[in-house]
């Protein structure tokens, strides 16, 4: 089986309409606040996976699994912008994101990147991607072409003249651990960087249309 990208919005805004999704898919929302050490507060009912508030941008990242496939972003107080993505697993699974590496640079640099990651690589999966978000505070680099090596565009956004965020995927499996990445701007700028994990576990639960409620992936009574 292999996890496949959906669908990607993003909006200049502190709401996004979430593309095609359907009940069982991962919802994944990568919100940016610029010049502020208050990030983006969530909605309820989505899961913090990440956030750095720090001063200048300020950067969260959060998920859940779709009920139904007219889900909602609620508002996020304090974004920016907001970049959804909709991941799904093969029949039968079910995609999980999983935090691996923050990084903030707090002093300008022309150079971004996250350090690698530690430990065994997992093999009670079905399938590993790699989602990457990058946030500066400089709206005249081209982030979309500064990639680290082994991911690839999905969304970008850009007020025009402060700032501007890409989030990027590996659009493919991975067979090996994140390695220590960087990635070089033409202008210095303030950022903030996150690497998520998208791991596809095997459940008696089928994703893309599936019949499952997500409150069972958590331990719950059927509703």
């Amino acid at each position: 089986m292999t996890i496949l990208r959906i669908s990607s919005a993003t909006a200049n805004t502190n709401t996004v309409t979430i593309g095609t999704h359907a009940q069982g898919d991962l919802l994944m929302i990568f919100g940016y606040r610029d010049a502020s050490a208050t990030a983006p507060t969530l909605p309820s009912g989505w899961y913090n996976l990440m956030a750095t508030a720090a001063s200048s941008p300020s950067l969260v990242v959060a998920w859940k699994i779709a009920a139904s496939s007219s889900e909602s972003s609620g508002t996020w107080t304090n974004a920016n912008t907001l970049h959804s993505i909709v991941y799904r697993a093969g029949t039968g699974n079910i995609v999980i994101p999983t935090i691996l590496q923050t990084n903030i640079a707090t002093t300008t640099t022309p150079t971004f990147g996250a350090p690698a990651v530690t430990g065994t690589f997992p093999t009670n999966i079905d399938d590993y991607w790699i989602v990457g978000m990058m946030g500066m505070r400089n709206s005249s680099n081209n982030l979309q072409s500064a990639t680290w090596t082994g991911l690839s565009n999905v969304t970008s956004s850009t007020d025009g003249s402060s700032w501007q965020v890409v989030v990027n995927d590996s659009n493919a499996t991975r067979t090996t651990a994140w390695t220590s990445q960087s990635a070089t701007v033409t202008t210095s700028a303030t950022w903030r960087s996150a690497v998520v994990g998208l791991i596809e576990f095997p459940t008696q639960a089928a994703s893309g249309g599936g019949g499952f409620r997500p409150i069972n992936i958590r331990g719950g009574a059927d509703q």
